[in-house]
């Protein structure tokens, strides 16, 4: 509720879908949980502390220096709900949870957990659906949205691998890829007014 009052009926861009921070929090939530699941089975006691470090990350984004912002906010909002403990737990996730350093051993699991989880929530079907509302809503035709996959995203992409921190989450993210990647052969094909696996279909049904 208290994630929702901040965030639940805004837009953190202009052509993005209301509450969009809201629901990325709860995606990045469930997402942080397995994978602490899948990389520390038995520790089993901080997925509340990473539930409602999710579900707050994003309430001042938007905003400079955002995570600070956020994790000052969400001490307050946490006050009637959280000890002091957990609130800084949680509240450190936030104020360090774009500060992306691989390899830093100094880093907490659980920090590295948030950030990988975050980070992966951009990727695979988000790109598509991310790139259809940003490019109509700056007024650009399917067309942009095709030269954008198939040139700066690439670019961008290869980037954005680096930052993670788990071999785990850089398969998730391998998989992610390569789902854009044939989205986009059929994309290009389709956008040209062509038919997707044209040869298999006519293959496997008669013609007429």
């Amino acid at each position: 509720q208290a994630a929702y009052g901040e965030v639940g009926e805004k837009r953190s861009h202009p052509y993005k879908e209301k509450g969009n921070k809201y629901t990325h929090g709860e995606r990045v939530a469930a997402l942080a949980v397995r994978l602490r699941q899948l990389l520390f089975p038995d520790d089993t006691g901080f997925d509340g502390i990473l539930t409602a470090a999710a579900w707050l990350h994003d309430i001042r984004n938007g905003a400079e220096d955002h995570a600070a912002l956020g994790a000052a906010r969400a001490r307050e909002l946490l006050a009637p709900y959280c000890s002091g403990e957990e609130t800084e737990q949680i509240c450190g996730i936030i104020a360090v949870h774009d500060a992306r350093k691989p390899g830093d051993a100094s880093v907490p699991d659980i920090v590295k957990l948030h950030q990988d989880a975050d980070h992966l929530d951009h990727f695979g079907t988000f790109d598509i659906w991310a790139l259809a509302m940003y490019t109509i809503g700056n007024n650009q035709t399917i067309n942009d949205a095709l030269e954008y996959l198939q040139g700066g995203w690439h670019k961008d992409n290869a980037h954005w691998r680096t930052v993670l921190h788990f071999g785990l989450s850089r398969r998730i993210f391998d998989d992610k890829t390569a789902f854009v990647k044939q989205f986009t052969e059929r994309f290009a094909a389709e956008c040209a007014g062509g038919i997707w696996h044209e040869a298999a279909l006519l293959q496997a049904a008669p013609q007429g």
